[in-house]
C-alpha cells in the first residue's frame, strides 16, 4: 500500500514512516512537509492513502483534505493530528476525510485504520460518542449542515453556501434532528456540544 504522509515536522515523517514500514514491510511511505509539495508528490507517486496533519505551519490542514479532494479525486484522504477531538473528527469528515487518526495512537492502530480505508471504508473511532447517540452514522454532508447552523445560518443561506435545494437541507436537518434526539435546532447545538463535535462557546 501507497502512502504519502504531508506533516510539516521532518523528524516525525521519518519516525512515522520508519515504524510503520517495519511494522508492515507491505507499506511504502511517502512524505512532504507542505500541501503544495504533497500536491506534487501525489501526481509522481499514486498513493493510495494521503495522510495530513490538522496542524501545518501556516496551512490548514481541513483545507489540504479539500485540496486534495479537487485535485486527486480517487486518493482516499485521513486527517492526522495531536488534537484528538471529536469535533475537529467531525470537522475532517465534513472536508472529505475517511478517516481521522490520533498520533497517540499504536502502530498497530494506525495500520489496522489503514487498511480499512484502504477496503472502502472509514475509521472514526474518536467519533464514539460520549453520549450515546450514534454520530458516528452522520454523514459528511450532515455534519457540514450542522456546522453551518452552529454559525448561525439560515436554511436558504444553506443552500446557497452548499450549491443544494433549500428542501435538501430540511431534510438534512431533519435526519440530523431525528440522529441527535433533538427536538428543535436550539436542542440540537446543545446536544452536538454535549457528543463533542461541536467547540464549546468562548
Amino acid at each position: 500500500m501507497k502512502l504519502l504522509l504531508v506533516d510539516d515536522h521532518p523528524l516525525f515523517g521519518v519516525g512515522f514512516a520508519h515504524a510503520l514500514t517495519h511494522a508492515r514491510p507491505d507499506f511504502e511511505v511517502q512524505t512532504a512537509l507542505s500541501l503544495a509539495e504533497g500536491v506534487a508528490r501525489a501526481s509522481q507517486c499514486a498513493p493510495d492513502i494521503v495522510l495530513i496533519d490538522y496542524r501545518l505551519g501556516g496551512e490548514d490542514g481541513l483545507e489540504g483534505l479539500r485540496l486534495f479532494g479537487a485535485r486527486h479525486p480517487l486518493v482516499s484522504r485521513l486527517m492526522i493530528s495531536g488534537d484528538e477531538e471529536p469535533a475537529l473528527a467531525a470537522r475532517a469528515r465534513a472536508a472529505g476525510a475517511a478517516g481521522f487518526i490520533g498520533k497517540s495512537r499504536s502502530v498497530a492502530h494506525i495500520a489496522a485504520a489503514l487498511d480499512e480505508v484502504a477496503a472502502g471504508g472509514e475509521s472514526f473511532d474518536v467519533l464514539t460518542s460520549r453520549t450515546g447517540l450514534p454520530v458516528a452514522s452522520l454523514t459528511p454532508r450532515q455534519l457540514e449542515v450542522l456546522l453551518l447552523v452552529a454559525q448561525g445560518r439560515q436554511n436558504k443561506q444553506i443552500a446557497a453556501e452548499l450549491a443544494i435545494a433549500e428542501r435538501t437541507v430540511k431534510l438534512h436537518i431533519t435526519a440530523l434532528l431525528d440522529t441527535m434526539d433533538a427536538r428543535n435546532r436550539t436542542h440540537l447545538l446543545v446536544q452536538a456540544r454535549r457528543a463533542g463535535l461541536l467547540l464549546e462557546p468562548r
